[in-house]
Formats: structure tokens, C-alpha cells, sequence
């Protein structure tokens, strides 16, 4: 039997999700909270299999419900279930179960199940939550080959290799490439962090630009420049602040 908590500051979204769940006889809901903080309590003396998360709550977000569910010493299997699809990205990267969208269904939640079962049928090792492994915005990374990044409402795993430039527009990072632009959920300098083994230069506080994707380096006002990508008629700029370390890494 996998014991189960659900955490929704919606009370009629928790009865929909506890009634349809408590349709399958491997679970037990063992705690429905509102409150978050008063939830985060429980799960940590209850220690459940599996929690269900919403995501915008007040006092607590599921994001950072989840960041101190991770510091707990047992294995959980955080599934978040939320009206949202904007989140479908970071709930990807902190290995997440499943990412679930309101309103619920019978078969949509089943999948769900057969996931979880699946795992402990199998007898996979679910490895403990830890700070580091579950939220790798919070750390050096390293060896990461592919960025999840969202087109049109779908993911995509972009080679960093392939990525332009990133860059700030209207309080959204943009990273742009030859087969289009895409959108993430990281600040500009998370994207730095990750991309750090890919030979890319933070050249503006606005602006993150692969280094081997420069054509032509233009001299600007205030000794600054610009870089001209080849193939690509938007410039990138080099503000006065990144102009040395620029020079220095291109050996000027």
C-alpha cells in the first residue's frame, strides 16, 4: 500500500484529486492539506511514498515545498498537479514523477499510479532527495548535455551547442538558435551556470552569446563592441563592465 498526501490550497481541487484516487486500492491518502507549512509538518513525521503537489500556493509554493521535502532523509515521489502548464519545464528538471493538469481524470491519474507502481515492481532504487540533485539550478553543473527548453507549449532538448545567444526581452530569457527561439524558466544567470562548459560569455547584463558562434567582433562607442553572428542579423553587445575579461578571453 503507497501512502499518500495531497497539498492544494483549493479545497474542492483536493476532493476531486482524494476521490479519485481513493478509487485505487494500492493507495491510501493518509493526509489533505490546504496549508502548506502545516503539510510540510506532516510529510516530514509521516513520511510518504507520495505527495502530491499544487504549485502557486500562498505561504509556500509547491517549488519550494518541494525544495524541503528534498532535505528530508527518505525517498518520495513528488508528483505536481496544478492548472498550469508554465511549470512543465523546472518540474522536468527536478526529476519530478509526473507533472499533472487540472481538471483531473480517472485515466490521466492512472497513468500516474502505473508509473509509481512500476518503479517499486520492479524494485528500482528511488534515490533520496537532496538539495543538490533535485534543485541543480543551486549547483555547479556539469556534463549536462541537453537544456529542456519550451516552443509553442511543447519542450524541446536543445544541444547547447546549437544555442545563438540567450538574452532578456520584456522580463523573459529568450535563447535563440538557427531553428527557432525558445523560452526557459532559468534567469539568465542559471543559464550561465549551465552553460559554462559550452564556451559562452555573459557579454551584457542582458545578453549570454556562444563564443564560437561569432563572425565579426565591431568596435563601439566607449571602447565597447558588438558581435555579428554569422547568418544572423541581430547584434550582440559587449558593455563596457564585460569589455577586459572579453579581450582576454579572445586574446585582444
Amino acid at each position: 500500500m503507497l501512502r499518500v498526501v495531497l497539498v492544494d490550497d483549493e479545497k474542492l481541487s483536493l476532493n476531486e484529486l482524494s476521490f479519485i484516487l481513493s478509487k485505487n486500492s494500492g493507495v491510501e491518502i493518509i493526509g489533505t492539506y490546504v496549508d502548506s507549512l502545516t503539510a510540510l509538518e506532516f510529510i516530514k513525521k509521516a513520511k510518504p511514498e507520495i505527495v502530491f503537489l499544487d504549485i502557486e500556493m500562498p505561504e509556500i509554493d509547491g517549488f519550494t515545498l518541494a525544495e524541503e521535502i528534498c532535505k528530508m532523509d527518505f525517498p518520495v515521489n513528488i508528483v505536481f498537479a496544478t492548472v498550469f502548464d508554465k511549470y512543465a519545464v523546472k518540474a522536468f528538471e527536478i526529476n519530478a514523477i509526473d507533472y499533472v493538469l487540472k481538471p483531473f481524470s480517472e485515466e490521466r491519474l492512472q497513468i500516474t499510479m502505473d508509473k509509481i507502481n512500476e518503479r517499486y515492481n520492479c524494485n528500482e532504487n528511488i534515490p533520496p532527495f537532496s538539495y543538490n540533485n533535485i534543485f541543480p539550478e543551486k549547483q555547479e553543473i556539469t556534463g549536462m548535455k541537453k537544456l529542456p527548453l519550451w516552443k509553442e507549449e511543447c519542450i524541446y532538448l536543445v544541444n547547447p551547442q546549437d544555442i545563438l545567444y540567450c538574452t532578456v526581452l520584456n522580463k523573459e530569457v529568450l535563447v535563440l538558435t538557427k531553428d527557432g527561439n525558445f523560452t526557459t524558466q532559468y534567469t539568465l544567470n542559471q543559464l550561465g551556470n549551465k552553460l559554462s562548459n559550452y564556451n559562452f560569455f555573459r557579454s551584457h547584463k542582458s545578453y549570454l552569446v556562444n563564443l564560437d558562434k561569432i563572425h565579426k567582433i565591431v568596435p563601439w562607442f566607449n571602447s565597447t563592441f558588438v558581435l555579428k553572428i554569422e547568418g544572423w542579423k541581430e547584434e550582440v553587445p559587449v558593455s563596457r563592465h564585460y569589455v577586459k575579461e572579453f579581450k582576454k578571453i579572445i586574446n585582444m
